[in-house]
């Protein structure tokens, strides 16, 4: 995923400008899954809006988008900068998935595993003294959790969460697993369920980059 620091005074007001969802609505400590379009309404790509303080925003996407993104700043008084070598991320999905992050020791995952605390919630955590923001989002439509942590402390979380999902049968799946259950889930990935901005909805190159897709 490429990640995204945006922040500033108008940082509400333009991502307000690009979503097609009310990011006012989204709280301090929450995440939000949106799209976002050009000017004609085109789908350029999806991902995940987390709402970091009163003023700063992380956007995760699938796809580069700074240029895009700084193009449509004009005006804004918002900064806007990558951020995706500052942070790296493991995915922890499935329905055991609560009890590997209890076993691994992580602080503050007990707010995000009750029923009531819903997903789309941000809490932080430490485990090890590696400082780790968890959230209770993924792209596979089951409970899981997502680990944000800086680089250099990825290899020892990737072991000391092998370790600690031994028992409940922990293993790594590839990108190919990944899609089965984004389909299963229904959750629509750009350029493969959708046509890119510079081919219109409706246009016969359209649907053969459908048909391509879905027999793909």
């Amino acid at each position: 995923m490429v990640k995204y620091r945006i922040a500033g005074a108008d940082a509400l007001r333009f991502l307000n400008r690009l979503m097609t969802r009310d990011i006012g609505k989204l709280k301090v400590g929450r995440v939000a899954y949106s799209v976002w379009c050009n000017d004609d309404g085109q789908l350029i790509d999806d991902g995940t809006v987390f709402r970091l303080g009163e003023d700063e925003y992380r956007l995760c996407t699938g796809q580069r988008q700074l240029d895009w993104l700084l193009d449509s700043a004009l005006g804004f008084d918002v900064q806007i900068s990558e951020v995706t070598e500052e942070s790296a991320a493991l995915a922890v999905q499935g329905p055991t998935s609560c009890a590997v992050l209890r076993a691994f020791g992580l602080s503050g995952i007990g707010t995000l595993e009750t029923i009531r605390a819903g997903p789309f919630r941000i809490a932080a955590g430490t485990r090890a003294s590696s400082q780790i923001m968890v959230s209770r989002t993924g792209f596979t439509g089951d409970l899981g959790y997502e680990l944000w942590m800086r680089p250099e402390a990825a290899e020892g979380v990737w072991d000391a969460l092998m370790d600690a999902g031994r028992e409940c049968t922990i293993r790594p799946i590839g990108s190919r697993a990944l899609n089965i259950a984004r389909i299963e889930a229904g959750f629509v990935l750009p350029n493969v369920d959708s046509s890119p901005p510079s081919i219109p909805c409706g246009s016969a190159a359209s649907a053969r980059r459908s048909n391509w897709d879905l027999r793909g």
